[in-house]
């Protein structure tokens, strides 16, 4: 069960709450009830994945400064599938398909591998979206690299 008060990060505990602010009653806001600029201090820490139903398929649509920093690369169009650390049945993929199935945000830790070995861990809430208000089409996510596990918020 999604809890927000297990979310470390600020920047992701902040990032939930404009997710949560736009969906007001409905079971997930759509991609036209954010606005980038409510965020932009957050986002470079922000990606955003189309995602694809059948079959099941993740394609990276936006991917923040800080996040393409810390992984040396740009994967802004890529689909998910095509890279082999992140395809299914991967841990990461995982966590997309239970925000996708279950329709509700997934906080994911996975293992920091970047090149800043001060940082130690990566948290990500993944935030579902949906156009029509019953499928997620696209996943909202917050990424931040934080250097130990203690609560920051």
């Amino acid at each position: 069960m999604f809890d927000p008060q297990k979310l470390k990060s600020v920047k992701n505990f902040e990032i939930y709450q404009y997710w949560n602010q736009q969906k007001g009653d409905k079971l997930m806001p759509a991609r036209a009830d954010l606005d980038p600029a409510d965020l932009s201090h957050l986002l470079p820490n922000i990606l955003i994945h189309e995602v694809q139903a059948e079959p099941l398929d993740f394609r990276y649509r936006l991917v923040g400064s800080e996040i393409v920093r810390h992984i040396s690369q740009n994967p802004t169009g890529t689909w998910m599938s095509q890279i082999p650390h992140q395809k299914k049945p991967s841990k990461l993929w995982s966590f997309l398909e239970d925000a996708v199935t279950n329709k509700h945000p997934v906080i994911a830790n996975p293992p920091y591998l970047g090149q800043y070995k001060e940082f130690k861990f990566i948290e990500d809430i993944i935030l579902p979206l949906s156009a029509d208000g019953k499928n997620v089409n696209m996943l909202f996510i917050g990424v931040d690299f934080l250097k130990d596990h203690s609560k920051l918020h």
